[in-house]
């Protein structure tokens, strides 16, 4: 009889990863575990946890890029391997992965397969994409990673090839979990993979599985059929995600000399014309034009 993990990557425990638990829970029981980024000291979540920071990242010879707890998410599926190595799959699921109908059912019918890798929608992905471009040399292929399943022996060939890129540094190039894994899998003869919307499309095809847009909750909470949707945010989640999206300022750096010069009253006009001319736009998104 194979052991099947599910773990939860995240990197605060909120409503929506509380959420996810509940509904985990009665499915995998105490083979439900959250791998945790940079947990605080005073967050016990109520399943076990792998901890996962910089220092474990060195600890298992891998590359701590900036951003490694957003870019590698593979990262989290090998901490998980080394805490809980008695597993033969493991699946990692983000708290922004909403299940419809019966998500029992979902992972009943993944029982039987045996491929090393699971992933909703396995494709090709361009080779001038910006992660692409830390692996030459190599078809590149890439699945969301919001939601995937990994075989035991998948993440031991996984790491030693992991620990081998990381050497190489890349750096802003560095491969993200999706591309370093599919394509590094699709290259190696000994593992195998399926997407999840060949094999079970009733679950996959008709549901919105991708890295934006934002969807609110309320949308497919109430849903009957069956489907896997992400990224899904509660209300609060949803207007701090489309807030910090509106607000991304990045480009006034290349403003700085000018912006130097303006005064607080000039500042405070920014805000108002932009304030008014984004809810026109917001206005104009729901409505429609007058």
């Amino acid at each position: 009889m194979t052991t099947t993990i599910a773990a939860i990557r995240t990197h605060k425990w909120d409503e929506a990863t509380e959420a996810l638990a509940n509904r985990l829970r009665p499915v995998f029981g105490d083979n439900l575990v959250v791998v945790f980024h940079n947990r605080p000291a005073d967050v016990t979540p109520p399943i076990p946890v792998v901890d996962i920071n910089e220092d474990s990242v060195k600890a298992m010879a891998l590359d701590p890029v900036s951003d490694w707890g957003w870019r590698c998410g593979d990262y989290f599926l090998y901490a998980l391997r080394k805490a809980r190595p008695e597993a033969d799959f493991y699946w990692l699921i983000e708290p922004d992965v909403f299940f419809t109908g019966d998500i029992e059912d979902f992972f009943t019918r993944t029982e039987a397969r045996t491929e090393d890798l699971l992933g909703t929608r396995i494709e090709k992905q361009d080779s001038g994409h910006r992660f692409a471009k830390g692996m030459p040399g190599i078809k590149h292929w890439r699945a969301i990673f919001a939601l995937v399943r990994f075989s035991g022996r998948a993440l031991d060939i996984l790491l030693a090839q992991r620990q081998a890129y990381a050497k190489l540094g890349f750096n802003r190039f560095y491969a993200n979990d999706e591309t370093f894994c599919f394509s590094t899998a699709k290259a190696d003869p000994r593992l195998t993979m399926a997407s999840l919307s060949e094999i079970m499309p009733d679950w996959v095809r008709h549901a919105q599985v991708a890295t934006d847009p934002d969807m609110l909750l309320d949308l497919v909470v109430d849903r009957q059929d069956r489907g896997i949707y992400h990224p899904v945010r509660t209300r609060d989640s949803f207007i701090a995600s489309l807030a910090d999206r509106i607000a991304n300022t990045g480009f006034l750096s290349a403003m700085r000399p000018s912006l130097a010069r303006l005064t607080p009253e000039n500042e405070a006009e920014v805000l108002r014309q932009a304030g008014r001319k984004i809810l026109a736009d917001l206005h104009e998104v729901r409505f429609g034009k007058d």
